[in-house]
């Protein structure tokens, strides 16, 4: 009892024995006091019962003597479970230190700490933790920790970061459609001018290859984002040798480095390496490192892609792709392969790219059971990046020689064919055409499907090119009325779609397609096409 409560009960004992108050009185009067500091303790209590926060009394050595029904909820435990355990089991890492620094500073009071507080399950939930010491006048002091979920607020700060890394990602987009349409409505206008020379046709035809590229790689990376996003990206996987990768994604960016005045140094080892993988796919992971190490080194910088196997561990191969460029931020680097980021480099700089490549190349990577890091010394100071895949032995091997000695065909001459380009876009259907009676082909067009089969049953092609969206049936349609026809069951249908997912691929075989092309095609894939059309079924014609 404090000095002044005893002294006042001493004072009320002198007035009842001197009949100043009449007992009755003050026995009523002490009813009322008990009666009033029992109901403030049970609104107390029932305060931080009712709390949105966790609250915890803790002695001096960290132990739980109380605990409310939220803090419980909190760590998921049962409350009465909690009583006896020390608070730091529930605060892994920096959380022991902070309270250590409590203990030795007992009498300081806190404005609060983030931190993370470790379920008993596992999980882990940020707080905002502050604790203050309260005296009890009898040498036990009670600590009074005061518990915040943060959980809600992290998430709408994420949201609110994603949000604006979208919107940077549709502003960046629209920069880099821009970019390459540009050049290709100034080569339009230039060929409209009167008095056209070869210098000038040559040219222009340059500037739209190149830049059809680029927006071929865009809508791609795009395309691949969707499908991962979603779950739905898949990988035809086969055996294939490492230099092979590596030479077909040289080859994709030359062009880049050329252009940079760059100098490109591939170091491989010499023995082959192959591994079970998807060849397009993992051209495309080194591709996009080694595009991203030529637009962030200056002209006339040096590149370099070096293969070997990973010393200690002879069952990995690694591809490291190295540049001496803008280098990456150390704060930076830890977020590079994620969705929407992109490295700052140096100030006032910026090449493009929607910030997507990054997250292609992890994903790839991790779905052919490797790992990819990133590592760089800091702005200025270049940057490399590390792809490890597992190897295949020699058996597999010698199944991806006989595998491509089966797939491939070697005809010994073309000769002219009869086509059919069936497709509702005029550019399309007359550029397609006009591209393969340049190769010598005798080539028809049909704008819809009921034409298409009307064409096909007075032309008899022996290809056909089907574009899948037709205004009145679908190509699927008509690609099953073309199987039904006797004098085309040996033909070979390709259906052009600009949708390439692992459903749509299926929808056309079902239909009676060979190939399932994404627009726009390529001359190697034509080329390959018509090379392959006198190989036997199962050897580049898939039946």
């Amino acid at each position: 009892m404090e000095e002044h409560d005893r002294a006042e009960a001493e004072d009320i004992i002198r007035a009842i024995r001197h009949g100043e108050v009449d007992a009755f009185v003050v026995k009523e009067a002490a009813e009322e006091r008990i009666y009033s500091l029992r109901s403030a303790d049970m609104l107390y209590r029932a305060m931080i019962e009712q709390m949105k926060d966790g609250a915890v009394a803790l002695d001096p050595s960290g132990m739980i003597v109380y605990s409310n029904a939220y803090f419980a909820q909190l760590v998921k435990a049962e409350r009465g479970a909690l009583v006896g355990k020390r608070i730091v089991s529930f605060a892994p890492g920096d959380g022991e230190e902070f309270f250590a620094a409590l203990q030795e500073h007992p009498r300081d009071g806190t404005s609060g700490r983030e931190l993370e507080l470790r379920a008993m399950d596992g999980t882990r939930v940020p707080v905002l933790a502050a604790m203050n010491r309260i005296g009890l006048g009898d040498g036990n002091d009670v600590y009074c920790l005061i518990i915040t979920d943060l959980t809600e607020q992290k998430r709408r700060d994420q949201l609110l970061i994603e949000g604006q890394r979208k919107d940077e990602f549709l502003a960046m987009l629209a920069h880099e459609l821009r970019n390459p349409i540009a050049p290709i409505r100034y080569a339009a206008a230039r060929l409209q001018a009167k008095g056209q020379t070869p210098e000038r046709l040559e040219w222009a035809r340059n500037i739209v290859d190149r830049q059809v590229d680029v927006l071929t790689r865009l809508v791609d990376d795009l395309l691949d984002v969707s499908r991962i996003t979603r779950g739905r990206l898949s990988l035809n996987r086969e055996p294939v040798e490492v230099e092979a990768i590596v030479s077909r994604a040289v080859e994709a960016v030359r062009p880049l480095i050329e252009s940079r005045h760059q100098e490109l140094m591939i170091s491989q080892p010499g023995k082959r390496l192959r591994v079970s993988g998807d060849a397009t796919r993992l051209a495309q992971v080194i591709s996009n490192l080694l595009n991203n190490a030529a637009k962030y080194t200056d002209e006339g910088g040096r590149l370099r892609v070096a293969v070997d196997v990973e010393a200690g561990e002879p069952g990995w191969v690694r591809i490291v792709v190295s540049d001496n460029g803008t280098g990456i931020a150390p704060e930076t680097l830890p977020e590079i392969f994620n969705l929407f980021a992109q490295a700052e480099t140096t100030q006032g700089r910026s090449q493009g790219g929607l910030g997507i490549g990054l997250t292609l190349v992890r994903t790839f990577v991790e779905m052919h059971g490797g790992t990819v890091t990133g590592a760089s010394e800091g702005l200025g100071r270049g940057s490399s990046f590390t792809v490890r895949l597992p190897l295949l032995g020699e058996a597999a091997g010698r199944e991806a020689d006989s595998d491509r000695r089966n797939r491939i065909a070697t005809p010994e001459g073309e000769r002219p064919r009869r086509i059919l380009v069936v497709d509702d876009n005029p550019d399309v259907a007359e550029s397609l055409s006009g591209w393969l009676e340049d190769c010598g082909h005798e080539v028809r067009i049909a704008r819809n499907g009921a034409a298409a089969l009307k064409e096909a049953d007075a032309f008899r092609p022996e290809l056909l090119f089907v574009d899948v969206g037709l205004p009145d049936v679908t190509g699927h349609e008509v690609a099953r009325k073309l199987r039904q026809m006797p004098a085309l069951k040996d033909a070979v249908l390709v259906a052009v779609t600009g949708y390439g997912q692992k459903d749509d691929r299926r929808k056309s075989r079902e239909a009676g397609f060979d190939h399932h092309w994404i627009k726009p095609l390529t001359s190697e894939m034509l080329s390959d096409l018509l090379a392959s059309l006198d190989a036997p079924p199962g050897n580049g014609r898939r039946r």
